[in-house]
């Protein structure tokens, strides 16, 4: 089945692994193209540590259900008044499913910012939107692990609109609306090094100040004044992967192509 609207067809969706040829290359140009942003700066902990934390996530999923190897996802686009297709990259943290057919995907956050978790919905939902076009309905989970030593307030607005489920809800043929699932970091102690942990224990107390640092913001009144805004590190550095909401990609670059195809509808909420 083909996906079609007023602006886009979209063809030949599938999944594949990290590791094919196809993606690879296309990541190496990707990032050769992104040379101009200039030398990497120090990184932080939480980022360094985020993507150990997926792949100890994709472990403890493993356990519990059956993912597909591909994790890619691989489509070809047409928009309107181009003359040829463009292919498209999107890589996924964990797709559950059999015998090559897609029923889950998955999103994990590392993190201690509620706006950062719910942008794994918008996520979620341009994955789903690609998937659709092939397959039958597909469901997207938002994992989150928490990058700091505090709890999210369950009574907070931004949980208003979610689904809290837990590990056992995987079971269930179907899952209620915007599902999140919290995995305590501690759950996932055996898929992780002892150099991980060291390293998380820094990334928790980044974590720690940027909430404490949120919550000053938020106790302070008018009469205060404004804080000191402190010099800005941009982050660099980062392992591009198609799909990933990188606005100075340039207008004709894969990133742009799939936030034009899937912008619409994408489900984030305010």
């Amino acid at each position: 089945m083909i996906a079609r609207d007023a602006n886009h067809k979209v063809r030949s969706v599938r999944l594949v692994p990290t590791d094919d040829p196809g993606y690879l290359a296309a990541m190496a140009e990707q990032a050769l193209a992104h040379r101009h942003y200039g030398p990497k700066e120090d990184q932080s902990a939480t980022y360094r540590v985020s993507g150990r934390v997926e792949e100890a996530a994709r472990a403890w999923l493993a356990e519990r259900v059956t993912l597909l190897p591909g994790r890619v996802i691989v489509a070809d686009v047409l928009h309107r008044d181009a003359r040829a297709y463009e292919r498209v990259y999107l890589e996924l943290d964990a797709v559950e499913g059999r015998d090559g057919m897609p029923a889950r995907v998955y999103e994990v956050k590392f993190t201690s910012n509620l706006n950062a978790m719910r942008r794994g919905y918008g996520q979620l939902a341009r994955a789903i939107r690609l998937l659709e076009s092939r397959y039958d309905r597909v469901e997207g989970v938002v994992v989150l692990v928490s990058a700091w030593r505090g709890a999210f307030d369950t009574e907070d607005p931004g949980f208003a609109d979610l689904s809290r489920i837990g590990a056992a809800d995987l079971a269930l043929a179907a899952l209620p609306p915007r599902p999140l699932l919290e995995v305590d970091l501690g759950e996932l102690e055996p898929h992780l090094t002892p150099e991980d942990h060291a390293l998380l224990d820094t990334a928790r107390e980044e974590g720690d100040a940027n909430v404490a640092a949120r919550e000053e913001r938020a106790a302070r009144s008018p009469d205060d004044g404004p804080l000191p805004v402190p010099e800005r590190v941009p982050r660099q550095g980062a392992t591009l992967e198609f799909g990933d909401e990188v606005g100075s990609a340039g207008e004709d670059s894969p990133f742009a192509v799939l936030m034009r195809l899937t912008r619409p509808g994408d489900g984030t909420g305010p």
